[in-house]
């Protein structure tokens, strides 16, 4: 089947072809898009599969007639990296929310941020 790679660097590979990989197997991309929004509205309107969060497609499939189906190897989780220009680090309750997230991951504590310590002191 041709498969569809989400990718905001346009990479062509990814953690699934990793794994296909340690199988001596591999898949044919033949495209990649930005974002998992527009993944499930070119799966669509093509006979494309794609490698997705499973927790995504539960949401938002139904909307574009898409399904989660088990893949048929097993595939370890992934991360899923936060994009964002310099200037919005600006943004103090958009900092926060970053550092927060980078936190969850390494599990180290975030103190809270005057911006959100206001707001719930108000």
């Amino acid at each position: 089947m041709e498969h569809l790679v989400v990718s905001h660097t346009g990479d062509v590979s990814g953690f699934v072809d990793v794994e296909l990989a340690k199988n001596n197997l591999a898949r044919r991309v033949v495209l990649t898009v930005p974002n998992f929004n527009f993944a499930l509205s070119v799966l669509a309107e093509t006979g494309m599969v794609s490698a997705l969060p499973r927790r995504f497609v539960e949401i938002h499939g139904a909307r574009f007639n898409v399904v989660a189906v088990e893949a048929p190897l097993p595939l370890p989780r992934f991360s899923i990296n936060a994009v964002l220009p310099k200037v919005a680090m600006m943004d103090a309750g958009l900092a926060w929310l970053v550092q927060l997230l980078g936190s969850i991951r390494t599990g180290a504590s975030v103190p809270r941020s005057s911006r959100r310590d206001r707001s719930m002191h108000s």
